[in-house]
């Protein structure tokens, strides 16, 4: 084993046995080569072993391995943002898009990372803060891996937002949200939305209404440091989502400042499954013959 990675973080699907036996195996057996291999409390829990909170192994650790689908690839990723340490997803769940390697792969690729054989590439994120209605200061900023969405905190309701970018006032948005997202989330609900898709590499901000009510509400592209702003104008309450799963409350005249992130995830990657090979195999990209059947 690579002497350079002796401290190893263990996330994953508490939910899932299969994530359940593999973790207690990979922590057997990293331990009987002298790495020092911690688990997420949660997961450590519920298959009996002593764990730690996500944010302080986050700081610990030196490679974090995720054993879950793309939502656990998210929580774990917001964990290491800003961090030194690197994130190998491994895919436990169903698609998959975030992975690097499948759950029956798990030996291989930990063994190409700690060989130094997979590189690491920094995905950004988006951050975003909140504004009161009325008020002067803005609240801390949140992170997400993927994207930052508004909208309605009532099912089926559409919401009505001011939109500003640029230093310019876009005007009013009906739609069912609206979603900044990263380029790693430029394939995730962006993408379901009509967005355009960005490779891994491009910092860049994708700005995508979802179901606008207008014809003329387009996908908007924006660069490093700019920011996207939009005031709730429903009377009715709002949400902020940070990558599908923290929900920030809004009411009727709060503001919402989305960026590209200051920080970035390191993430390792498979070099023989590149971006463009997973928008085959997991997207049917130009109707791959896995998705046409």
């Amino acid at each position: 084993m690579s002497p350079q990675i002796r401290r190893i973080a263990l996330v994953g699907h508490s939910g899932r046995p299969e994530v359940r036996r593999e973790v207690v195996r990979l922590v057997k057996r990293l331990r009987r080569s002298r790495v020092d291999a911690r688990v997420e409390a949660g997961l450590a829990d519920a298959v009996g072993l002593a764990g730690e909170a996500l944010p302080k192994l986050a700081r610990w650790c030196q490679l974090m391995i995720s054993l879950g689908g793309d939502g656990t690839v998210l929580v774990a990723g917001r964990s290491l943002a800003g961090r030194s340490a690197a994130l190998l997803p491994i895919n436990f769940g169903g698609l998959g898009f975030l992975a690097a390697a499948e759950a029956s792969e798990t030996d291989a690729a930990l063994a190409a990372v700690l060989a130094g054989r997979w590189p690491v590439t920094a995905r950004a994120g988006v951050e975003a803060r909140v504004r009161r209605a009325g008020g002067t200061r803005w609240g801390a900023r949140s992170f997400a891996l993927n994207d930052v969405v508004v909208r309605s905190g009532m099912n089926l309701s559409a919401v009505h937002l001011q939109v500003a970018a640029l230093g310019r006032d876009l005007g009013h948005l009906v739609a069912d949200g609206l979603i900044a997202a990263s380029a790693s989330g430029s394939t995730a609900y962006a993408l379901s939305a009509g967005g355009p898709i960005l490779a891994p590499d491009v910092h860049a901000m994708v700005v995508t209404p979802a179901c606008a009510h207008t014809l003329g509400s387009r996908a908007l592209v924006l660069g490093p440091g700019a920011t996207l702003g939009a005031r709730l104008l429903s009377p009715g309450p709002a949400v902020v989502m940070l990558d599908g799963q923290s929900p920030i409350t809004l009411q009727c005249g709060d503001e919402v400042e989305m960026r590209l992130a200051r920080w970035v995830v390191r993430v390792h990657e498979n070099p023989d499954r590149p971006f463009l090979h997973k928008l085959q195999d997991k997207l049917g990209w130009q109707g791959s013959e896995r998705r046409s059947m």
